[in-house]
């Protein structure tokens, strides 16, 4: 395929992916057809099945298309000379966390993800096993390996209490990140998701660290 033609069609398929988060967010996965994504971008319903076979293709693709430019995100905001999460404590990657809620929800793209994986898919449906388990197993998004990383560190080196699970307390903070951000974004949240976000984490810490360090 030639090189102009690659890009004409990559673009196109950015194009119909922002569509698609927009309509889904907005109607729902289940009630948004390729009829309105297509009439939304003015183009025919065959040129978005070009580029999609189906609307569950769509939805995997979006969902790998936003969890990819989360984690981007999350590594910009590694420390000065930090290329991975390797060697950061849980307190360094708890305030990158809570900055990239920040930004999150300053980003028309980020809120609308969030509504859509919240609000406007049936995960419970049969249709959507093989997507929500790829979705459970996916580690792309960042925050739940980064604390797992940060806190296996943790342990290692004495910070927290050796019983501590880096799974779970993983799993205990995306939870948090998770809800506190989609709070906020469907306006149910009214105090400060910053501080709040701030204040769980260290909740957490102060719940493995190892009180014989000062850390």
């Amino acid at each position: 395929m030639p090189r102009k033609v690659q890009r004409d069609a990559g673009r196109t398929r950015t194009r119909i992916l922002a569509s698609a988060l927009a309509l889904f967010a907005k109607k729902g996965y289940v009630h948004t057809t390729f009829t309105d994504i297509a009439a939304r971008l003015k183009m025919t319903k065959g040129a978005v099945y070009w580029h999609f076979e189906s609307k569950q293709a769509l939805l995997v693709a979006l969902l790998d298309e936003m969890l990819a430019k989360f984690r981007r995100q999350i590594v910009e905001l590694l420390p000065d000379g930090e290329t991975s999460f390797d060697g950061l404590s849980f307190p360094v990657v708890a305030d990158m966390m809570v900055r990239n809620a920040v930004r999150i929800i300053g980003d028309p793209k980020g809120t609308a993800f969030f509504l859509l994986v919240h609000e406007q898919v049936q995960w419970a449906d049969a249709s959507m096993d093989s997507v929500r388990e790829d979705l459970m197993r996916n580690e792309r998004f960042g925050p739940w390996a980064a604390f797992k990383t940060a806190v296996a560190n943790d342990v290692r080196d004495g910070r927290v209490r050796k019983d501590a699970d880096p799974v779970q307390v993983a799993s205990v903070c995306v939870a948090i990140f998770d809800g506190l951000v989609h709070a906020r974004i469907a306006h149910l949240l009214q105090c400060d998701m910053e501080d709040t976000l701030r204040k769980s984490f260290e909740a957490v810490w102060e719940s493995v660290r190892d009180d014989r360090r000062q850390t």
